[in-house]
């Protein structure tokens, strides 16, 4: 099947809702019982396995039409969980079917990410935005990364909503590949993870931060 590819079509939102609902209701069964639960997370992941070969949004929505009770009892067949017999395996093909896609989504955005960072660097830009979003009335508030185009200095910065304590800012300093913009496998923080009351010591900590690792953008 194609790459995963910006222009992608992306799956039927009607689609991405079943497979959601299917996949909260299929952990939500096993949350009181350990061991089915670790069975449950066993299938979903052996299911999303054998999706490896669909690499495009459209490529997706098309084997949720046409991989049916066959292939999830091949998949079933090859995946060494105990109690596979009891587990409400439609729902678990849903829930794998969501998975792929969280991955096929990453996928297209460290690209992306690549592709935006190195037209930052060209241009000069010291510092380069790769994710500034408002989740709105969820826990998570808002998130905002800068990345130093040169040296893969990540600044992490993010808030989240406590609703006894009201909304903590956080700003943590990554390490992270100045090509891509990807994480580096087991870099620890460059800075010790620092919360603050409001937006406004957030926001002068992030200047000062950007001052001690180069020059602001």
């Amino acid at each position: 099947m194609d790459a995963v590819t910006t222009d992608d079509r992306p799956v039927a939102s009607a689609t991405i809702r079943r497979w959601r609902q299917a996949e909260t209701s299929f952990f939500g069964q096993a949350m009181a019982d350990p061991d089915m639960y670790v069975a449950s997370l066993a299938v979903v992941r052996g299911l999303a396995d054998g999706l490896a070969d669909v690499t495009s949004e459209a490529g997706l929505q098309a084997a949720d039409e046409t991989y049916g009770d066959d292939w999830l009892e091949e998949r079933v067949a090859v995946i060494d969980v105990e109690h596979a017999d009891w587990l409400e395996l439609d729902r678990a093909r849903d829930a794998a079917f969501n998975v792929r896609l969280g991955e096929l989504r990453f996928e297209t955005q460290m690209r992306t990410t690549a592709e935006r960072l190195a037209t930052a660097r060209g241009s000069g830009e010291a510092w380069f935005v790769s994710i500034d979003t408002e989740t709105g009335p969820s826990r998570r508030v808002f998130r905002r990364v800068e990345i130093h185009t040169r040296t893969g200095v990540a600044l992490s910065v993010w808030s989240d909503r406590d609703w006894s304590r009201g909304e903590t800012f956080w700003l943590e300093v990554l390490r992270v590949d100045p090509e891509t913009g990807a994480p580096v496998p087991g870099e620890a923080p460059l800075e010790e993870t620092t919360s603050f009351a409001d937006r406004a010591a957030l926001d002068g900590a992030l200047a000062a931060a950007r001052l001690r690792h180069g020059s602001v953008a």
